[in-house]
């Protein structure tokens, strides 16, 4: 492929999405091919079933090299789940001579160590970004270099994964005859995918419900401050309706998805619905209202679990971009309406990325868009930290995408 175009792969906790996009333009991100394959090889972010996820994976890269007729080449791939985390990492440099030029080997040097934080041995870093850099004090220095001072600081936020979790993904993707150009946190994607630059700018959140998790990632300043991914998402609705009706797995999705919704209050009293339920003959009518008050339940925790991310982050009160809600989980009608109740006077709206027209509307497209814009747009900052070319000691900024700074 072409320098200009990238290969993406986000595994999800459902489902497997291959994208392939090229930069058109200075900035404008254009897909050129998607596929998407179903899997059930994840639990919680993490690979229950190597053979599964592979087989996902070889399904979803096939379909799209073979309509383009192209080798993808390595692939930049999802991470997120419990099992990531983030952590907000200061580095500090002296300049000497003071006063002279700062240097691109300056900005190396104070990045790496604002990377030298110890972690548990079961855990390994990510990704680093930087996130603001600051010159003798003075703050929000988005490109340090040439800049004259005596000290140089940053602040970096490193994501940190299970070290099982990360091999077992690469070992998926080598599994399928593939590499990993980049692993990229999910979350951090999500928001690339459907935040205006604006947004970022001036604090928002992205809040990506999917089939097994729900990713939160938030955004000061056009970077991420904090990102996180909730174990609960619509797959627990779904077990919910299953469970409480008395319906098999594939009963309950055909309810959520042809009948659900998010907000009973805005449900009549006179709604029926047809439920198949389990060792019945005929499907029972069944008020609409019942179903909804058990899909609200769930969306409500969710939002309240949200809630508190937001509030864990010290930054609840600076969104002034508000909340964008996306995946196939924010799709159910009222949703909005239950996280604009649980978030008080927060701007609460829905967006997915715009496609093609020939992809039609497809809903759980943040990430792998986000992942090729990431790749597109943002481009290596940095040299590896160590000298070599492992995805892992790569460091990408975000700043490279904002305003074009």
């Amino acid at each position: 492929m072409s320098a200009n175009t990238v290969a993406v792969l986000d595994i999800g906790s459902t489902k497997v999405t291959c994208l392939v996009a090229e930069l058109a333009g200075e900035a404008e991100v254009r897909v050129q091919a998607l596929k998407t394959v179903s899997c059930r090889g994840l639990r919680k972010g993490a690979i229950a079933d190597l053979t599964e996820v592979s087989r996902a994976v070889d399904a979803a890269a096939r379909a799209v090299s073979n309509e383009l007729s192209v080798d993808l080449g390595p692939l930049i791939v999802s991470v997120s789940g419990p099992h990531t985390e983030g952590i907000n990492a200061q580095g500090l440099k002296l300049i000497v001579p003071k006063g002279r030029p700062i240097t691109y080997q300056d900005v190396l040097e104070v990045i790496n160590h604002s990377r030298s934080v110890v972690l548990p041995a079961d855990r390994e870093q990510v990704q680093a970004l930087p996130r603001e850099f600051k010159v003798d004090g003075s703050r929000d220095v988005h490109r340090p270099i040439g800049v004259g001072g005596s000290k140089l600081e940053v602040i970096t936020y490193i994501v940190t994964a299970s070290m099982t979790a990360v091999q077992n993904l690469e070992k998926a993707v080598n599994l399928a005859d593939r590499t990993v150009d980049q692993m990229v946190f999910a979350p951090l994607a999500a928001g690339i995918g459907v935040l205006t630059q604006d947004e970022m700018e001036l604090g928002a959140a992205v809040v990506d419900i999917g089939g097994g998790t729900t990713d939160v990632a938030i955004f000061s300043k056009g970077s991420l401050a904090h990102g996180v991914s909730i174990p609960i998402a619509s797959g627990h609705i779904s077990s919910d309706i299953a469970h409480l009706l008395k319906t098999s797995a594939d009963e309950a999705e055909r309810l959520k998805i042809e009948a659900g919704g998010a907000h009973a209050k805005s449900v009549g009293p006179n709604e029926s619905i047809e439920v198949m339920q389990l060792e019945q003959m005929q499907a029972r009518p069944l008020q609409r209202k019942v179903l909804v008050e058990i899909i609200e339940a769930r969306v409500r925790e969710i939002a309240g679990m949200v809630r508190k991310e937001l509030e864990k982050s010290g930054l609840y009160s600076s969104l002034s971009g508000g909340v964008v809600l996306t995946g196939g989980g924010a799709q159910l009608s009222g949703t909005e309406k239950v996280f604009e109740e649980a978030l008080k006077n927060l701007r609460v709206r829905t967006a997915e990325p715009n496609l093609p027209a020939k992809f039609g509307s497809q809903a759980g497209t943040a990430v792998p868009v986000g992942l090729a814009t990431f790749g597109l747009q943002c481009y290596d900052e940095l040299a590896p930290a160590g000298g070599g070319s492992a995805w892992k000691d790569r460091v990408k900024s975000l700043f490279s995408m904002i305003s074009g700074r």
